[in-house]
């Protein structure tokens, strides 16, 4: 199952014979009013496509949802009246609504490719992707997020040793030449498909801060699949330090991380052993100390073990005092403890 896109709600009539998409499949360049545009257009049966601005290089797709009506732009911010193409030469108009004051539309076709190609992606690949800068808060606390395609970069105020440290991994973490591939073969494929530049959803946020601990949220959901395509990974840092802080430690075992937002780990038997007298049975459920995959988080009143929610019933969601944990605490669950407590 695909993840839901933005449903094209078309409309206004057309007083002539507008262009049929398989008249018009393949990338065509030229001008929007005064503006240098590209544009594609997907082979039949698609009624679907995109265009680009030559100086933003930022893709917007268009649809048509019968044949003889306006091209509409995602989100209804322009309307295509296109005549029928003249062997590789194209003419319409853009308005800005329906019944708004036209701009002409000149193209011209130079490749036979969809809007999947290279002809259409390769000068938006070969550009630096655009920057985002959000100011945000947690509480009292603020950061911001750097988003560049799928580099999504949390950045916490402060000049201190410790926050300096935490940002430096903060980047390492989010930085992936392997991730920014995929959001370049994600694009491809969508505005291939249905015209549209969809790719993952990635963020990055914090989830618990306290004077001592941050644990920060990286979350992705892969862009063409349902509820199998999100995952997501707990970090956490020691804020007087700047160390990175893991806290499966705490109760004797480590996780192990497969990617920023994956990973695995085995219970220590001590703390699994305990696990199983804290948990109500369920025969039809697999035994709760038995996953792989578990979220670890904790605040100043203890710890929470959970795994990623799937909708089968057997979801594991359990909560500790300290005081309960604290026969179970390894040496450095022992030695952390004082400053766990600490709001």
């Amino acid at each position: 199952m695909l993840k839901p896109l933005a449903l094209l709600t078309l409309a206004g009539a057309c007083g002539y014979a507008s262009a049929a998409s398989s008249d018009l499949a393949g990338v065509w360049q030229g001008t929007l009013g005064k503006a240098a545009i590209s544009a594609c257009f997907n082979a039949a049966p698609e009624r679907n496509g995109s265009y680009y601005y030559q100086r933003f290089l930022s893709p917007i797709s268009l649809g048509q949802e019968m044949a003889g009506e306006p091209w509409v732009e995602a989100g209804k911010t322009g309307y295509w009246q296109l005549d029928a193409p003249q062997g590789d030469h194209l003419s319409g108009t853009w308005r800005k609504a329906p019944g708004a004051t036209p701009l002409p539309l000149a193209l011209t076709r130079t490749s036979a490719e969809g809007c999947g190609g290279d002809a259409y992606n390769a000068p938006m690949e070969a550009a630096p992707l655009p920057v985002k800068v959000e100011k945000k808060t947690f509480g009292t606390h603020a950061y911001q997020v750097r988003t560049q395609g799928a580099q999504v970069t949390l950045k916490l105020n402060g000049d201190s040793p410790a926050i300096h440290k935490i940002n430096q991994h903060l980047t390492r973490l989010a930085a992936s030449p392997e991730g920014q591939n995929t959001f370049f073969s994600e694009r491809r494929e969508f505005l291939g498909r249905n015209g549209s530049a969809a790719t993952s959803e990635i963020s990055v946020e914090p989830t618990y801060w306290s004077s001592q601990w941050i644990t920060v949220r990286f979350y992705r959901w892969s862009a063409g699949y349902g509820r199998g395509g999100i995952s997501w990974g707990l970090h956490s840092w020691n804020l007087q330090t700047g160390e990175s802080v893991d806290p499966w430690t705490w109760i004797g075992t480590r996780f192990a991380w497969d990617s920023p937002y994956t990973g695995h780990v085995e219970l220590p038997r001590k703390f699994a052993s305990w696990l199983q007298t804290q948990a109500t049975a369920d025969s039809d459920c697999p035994d709760v100390a038995s996953y792989s995959s578990y979220d670890l988080s904790f605040d100043t009143q203890g710890l929470r073990l959970a795994n990623q929610p799937s909708g089968d019933g057997c979801d594991v969601d359990l909560s500790f005092t300290w005081q309960q944990l604290q026969p179970l605490l390894s040496a450095q669950g022992r030695a952390a403890l004082p400053s766990l407590q600490v709001p």
